[in-house]
């Protein structure tokens, strides 16, 4: 009985290790995502200040009360991102071959291990 006790706790340790790797690899996704969504909302600002600048100077108004909001809400946005960047990277270099479920660097395209194709 004392084999199955160790298999199991092998295989529960592998399981909380898989898990684990996963949840590394989902964060990385949504800190990207958020990324992604944050630079959209940036662009958008960029096009909204450019529009209002454009009609200011038109006008021949300077900088307005409603472009000094714009650029602080810029300035938020970059400072959001330049935290989602750092998340991103302090990232894992690594991934786990979907084979032998061991661990391999980024950028490799077949498993040193078992040889496996990388995807």
């Amino acid at each position: 009985m004392d084999i199955f006790d160790d298999i199991s706790k092998n295989v529960a340790k592998a399981a909380k290790i898989a898990t684990q790797k996963t949840g590394d690899f989902i964060n990385q996704g949504k800190i990207k995502f958020a990324l992604a969504n944050l630079q959209s909302d940036l662009d958008e600002l960029y096009e909204e200040l450019g529009r209002l600048h454009y009609d200011n100077v038109s006008l021949g108004v300077s900088h307005g009360a409603k472009e000094a909001a714009i650029i602080r809400k810029i300035d938020s946005l970059k400072a959001d991102m330049e935290i989602l960047k750092a998340e991103v990277a302090k990232a894992p270099k690594e991934r786990i071959c979907p084979e032998c479920r061991k661990t391999v660097k980024n950028g490799l395209s077949f498993c040193p291990y078992c040889g496996e194709k990388i995807h």
